[in-house]
């Protein structure tokens, strides 16, 4: 986000997110809970699944799902990037309940369109590795519509454990293979070494760290 100084009494910070997933159901929530209690404080939440230059681009703080490369940055972690394998309970009552990755082959798999061009989640069954298959009955570009397609029983869906975690404790999707799931991505909360100092980007930084923790990354989830 950027910080700038403050006109009519206001301070104002705009934020990155690079994980809309991430983002849409963490952050923002985060940035509405901070400002009800920072009234004098505006912000400019940008979400995009985008690698973006924080300084170059005019950010004074973004959330990074993935490593930190040395860009001279402070990085605060944050709780990591899990995802979960899940489906409806009318889907697997159709089909049956997939127990180990190579079961994915014969069954609907909804699939996110930036994996498979860009990054790849692995799957890891003992000793084999397996990606989420290519041929999806449906691909997307959000995970939120493939969350819809997945509530209406269309398929398995591999989704941020964030994104799904009201379905989950609903009942409206059930988790499935999780001894399978792929490690968990840390995430990190980065801005300037030389922003530090301004009062209102610092009561941000401490708030969004003091709400998601600085939890230790597990090598697979539970």
């Amino acid at each position: 986000g950027r910080l700038v100084p403050e006109h009519a009494g206001n301070s104002y910070v705009t934020l990155l997110d690079t994980g809309v997933n991430h983002g849409h159901p963490l952050i923002a929530p985060l940035v509405a809970d901070f400002l009800q209690r920072h009234e004098q404080v505006r912000v400019d939440l940008q979400l995009t699944d985008s690698v973006v230059d924080l300084a170059g681009e005019g950010f004074d703080v973004a959330v990074r799902i993935g490593q930190v490369v040395n860009e001279g940055l402070v990085a605060r972690p944050l709780r990591p990037y899990r995802m979960v394998i899940a489906a409806a309970p009318a889907y697997l009552q159709r089909h049956g309940t997939p127990e180990r990755a190579a079961d994915l082959a014969r069954h609907q798999c909804l699939s996110h369109s930036v994996w498979q061009r860009r990054v790849e989640w692995t799957l890891r069954d003992g000793k084999e590795e397996f990606f989420w298959p290519e041929n999806a009955r449906l691909v997307c570009n959000q995970g939120d519509g493939l969350r819809q397609a997945a509530l209406r029983g269309l398929g398995l869906i591999m989704q941020p454990e964030v994104l799904l975690s009201d379905d989950l404790a609903s009942g409206a999707l059930v988790p499935v293979m999780q001894h399978c799931l792929p490690v968990p991505r840390p995430v990190h909360l980065v801005y300037a070494p030389d922003r530090r100092q301004l009062p209102k980007l610092a009561r941000f930084v401490e708030f969004v760290v003091g709400a998601l923790g600085t939890l230790k990354l597990p090598s697979r989830m539970p």
